[in-house]
Order: structure tokens, then sequence, then C-alpha cells
């Protein structure tokens, strides 16, 4: 019988990929609702995914021939990944293919936030011409506080450092000789990165430690002039603290490419925030979405399934 593919997230997975994919089977590229996936995922050896499909232990159940799932992500936290091991199926998941874009994204919310850049286009846009509403804040000779000093952390500090920023970093889990090859201040308590820094940026893998990390308490550190940038995941953050903060004005802005809930709905409190303030910037979950990441993290993922059906390990 012919292997059959199935890959939701068809505009992830470009024809370098897809033809990967191909030599293993009959591919199948149509994005899904859930219902769709669990009335059809039986007929599949191999799911490609990205963040939007979630994979609990009812698509698992269903998948009765499922062999791999290829996530085309860093984080994995929208596959059960207990009860795939239980049922015997293998997740493949990226490891660091989008980092670059990742760390680009983060620094442009913050530049869009400091310069206020989408507040001053849609006014334009609206007929006004009010450069004294939009005078912004430099980053040169700023403190970058990143939380999260992996790949992506890494290549933060990098490109940070152009913009003549002071960069501390905050990861108990490194060792020292990882801070002093990127030329940052390692900061060893997470008290101290929010009370200095004038801008965090997050970077931390969700896990229950992770969850609700950044809350009131931290919150009430920060400077008033300060920024937070979230690109790692959307429950990192507790959403109605940092609500608090801005509207408290105990922080100056905050720019998010994640949420807890996703796709975010149009009567979100922080929709309903940004719509009437300028001071929240929000993207839908892009920041590993470019072109060049996208070729990269779907050749990646394909690749390892394809050696996992080889039998090496994936």
């Amino acid at each position: 019988m012919t292997r059959k593919i199935l890959i939701t997230a068809p505009a992830y997975f470009d024809d370098t990929a897809m033809a990967v994919f191909q030599q293993l089977g009959e591919v199948t590229a149509q994005e899904l609702t859930r219902e769709e996936l669990l009335h059809h995922i039986a007929e599949y050896e191999v799911l490609a995914i990205r963040v939007d499909t979630v994979i609990d232990q009812k698509i698992l159940d269903a998948a009765v021939r499922l062999k791999v799932i290829a996530t085309g992500t860093t984080g994995i936290n929208h596959i059960d990944l207990d009860y795939a091991k239980k049922k015997g199926v293998e997740v493949i998941s990226l490891q660091g293919a989008n980092t670059v874009a990742t760390a680009e994204h983060s620094l442009a919310l913050l530049l869009s936030l400091a310069r206020r850049i989408p507040a001053a286009q849609a006014s334009l846009l609206s007929g006004k011409w009010q450069r004294a509403a939009f005078i912004g804040t430099e980053l040169y000779g700023k403190t970058l506080g990143i939380v999260g000093f992996g790949r992506i952390g890494r290549d933060i500090a990098e490109l940070a450092q152009h913009f003549g920023l002071r960069i501390f970093a905050y990861d108990p889990y490194l060792p020292e000789k990882v801070f002093a090859d990127s030329k940052v201040t390692r900061i060893t308590s997470m008290e101290q990165i929010f009370t200095e820094a004038d801008i965090i940026t997050l970077h931390v893998l969700l896990t229950e430690e992770t969850k609700g990390l950044i809350n009131k308490r931290l919150f009430s550190l920060m400077k008033p002039t300060a920024l937070l940038i979230n690109c790692s995941r959307g429950e990192i953050i507790s959403e109605p603290d940092l609500l608090q903060a801005l509207e408290q004005k105990q922080i100056a802005g905050a720019a998010l490419d994640v949420f807890v809930t996703e796709p975010l709905p149009v009567t979100d409190p922080l929709i309903v925030y940004a719509q009437q303030n300028n001071n929240l910037v929000l993207t839908p979950h892009i920041a590993g979405s470019t072109k060049e990441a996208v070729h990269q993290a779907g050749l990646f993922v394909a690749t390892k399934t394809q050696e996992f059906f080889a039998g090496k390990k994936a």
C-alpha cells in the first residue's frame, strides 16, 4: 500500500520540501478544519503541520495509521507529546531553522513600538499629518534584557549590538561561556533583569515552569518607560496582568506576536486596547514566517521524516 502523507499547512512547505515528501509517498496538501482532519486522518501515515493544527488525544485516537507528525515549529505545545509517544507516533520538530527570522521580527516589533510606526501610518492614511504626535524613543544606549538565551536569544544579541544597546541576558540553564562568547552580561535573577532593563524580549519555551511566568509581580518591577516584546508563546505572559500594567502606565508599551488564544478573537481585550491606544503592537504569530525560514523549516522536517523511514534517527 502506498504511504500517504497529509500536509495541513501547504503555505509553509514549499516545492523543495514537497518534493522530499513526494519521495516517501502520495502527498495531499490541503488546509483542513478540525472536523475534516478527524474525518480523514485515519488514511495517513505522515502528518505535516504548523502551530495552527492542534494534535490532541482525540486526533491521535482517530489516526490509526499515523507514524510521524512533522511540525515545522520549534515549540511543540500544540501536540500532546505524551499521548503521541504512547501511540507510537514519532514527533519531528524544528530545531533552529527559523531563528534569524524570529530574531529579526522581534527587533521589528521593538522598532515599530519605539518609533510608533503602526500608529503613525494609520494617522497618515486617515488624512492627518501629526509629526509631533509620534515623537519616538531611540534604542541607542538603552539596556536590552533577553529572557531565554537559546538560539533566538543569541541571534537577537548579535543583531542588537549594532544598535548600540547594552545587552543583559537571563537563562539559568546555560554555562557562563555562552554569555561570554556572545559578549553579553549574564543576569542571574528575573527580578534584576526586569528592574534594570529598558526593553525586555522573551524567548523561552512553554513549560509548566514558564506558563504565566511574566505576571503582575514582574510588571511592578519594570521602569515606567520600559517596553516588552514577546515572540515565544502567548501563555508565557499573563495577558490580564499585561493589560493592567499598560492601563496603569506601569510600563510604556508592549508588542506581541503570540497569544494565549490563537487565532486572537476580534473581541479580545488585547485587540480592544490596541484599537484605542498606540502603545500595544500586535501581529498574528508571524515571527518565523519568512520565505527563507519557511524553506529551511519545511526542508528540515521533510528530510528528518525521510530519515525516519530510512531507519535513521530523526
